[in-house]
């Protein structure tokens, strides 16, 4: 059973129908890039949100 995180800032993804619309995206990608349509329901996608004080980028903390 694929496992797919998505790491994202708090707040990118700030509503329940993106947060969804993400999860059905990511497992209808994972299935066709694997060829089999069944792996869009076996698929599991898990949104960890991090706080934007905790990300950066080319060394510097992005702003919040």
């Amino acid at each position: 059973m694929p496992v797919i995180i998505i790491k994202a800032r708090s707040g990118v993804l700030d509503t329940p129908e993106k947060k969804a619309k993400a999860i059905e995206g990511m497992a209808a990608a994972f299935a066709e890039a694997a060829g089999d349509p069944a792996y869009r329901q076996r698929t599991t996608v898990v949104i960890e949100e991090v706080p934007s004080e905790n990300w950066g980028r080319g060394g510097k903390q992005v702003d919040p």
